[in-house]
């Protein structure tokens, strides 16, 4: 009878350091907000690249516009330091690689702007076209797709 309570106590404690490494292990708190923040971005980021593309597909130069400025509202995340919390830890390269993709999304994205104002449908839906390789790039590159 001793051997057997004796047994329980220790699979009881083994499985309770188990559930407690287990714990430790688990994303950190502050990691987990920035990946929820990071994936409400991505969410947003996709809404403005459909915004731009329905817009270029009816013709609505107002529903592009909008669609880059909300665009461009989310790429402060990428080029901002919050991102490193996010990105792979054995991917020495993703950081700068984010920050190049941010940086070729505001360049396309404004001259999406420019090509839009002064009616050229053919160049602004150029960049829209750019701005979907970017994005493409990045979740290759970074998310091992």
């Amino acid at each position: 009878m001793n051997k057997v309570l004796m047994g329980l106590v220790l699979s009881s404690l083994f499985a309770a350091s188990s559930l407690l490494a287990a714990e430790k292990t688990v994303i950190d708190p502050k990691e987990k907000v920035h990946r929820t923040m990071l994936m409400k971005d991505m969410r947003s980021m996709l809404d403005a690249m459909e915004e731009i593309q329905k817009g270029g597909l009816y013709s609505s130069t107002e529903d592009m516009k909008s669609g880059v400025k909300k665009l461009q509202g989310t790429l402060k995340v990428l080029e901002s330091n919050e991102i490193k919390f996010i990105l792979p830890k054995d991917q020495v390269y993703a950081y700068k690689f984010a920050q190049k993709t941010a940086s070729m999304l505001r360049l396309y994205s404004d001259d999406m702007i420019a090509s839009i104002e002064a009616g050229r449908m053919d160049d602004a839906l150029e960049d829209y076209t750019q701005l979907l390789k970017q994005c493409t790039s990045c979740h290759i590159r970074i998310r091992n797709w």
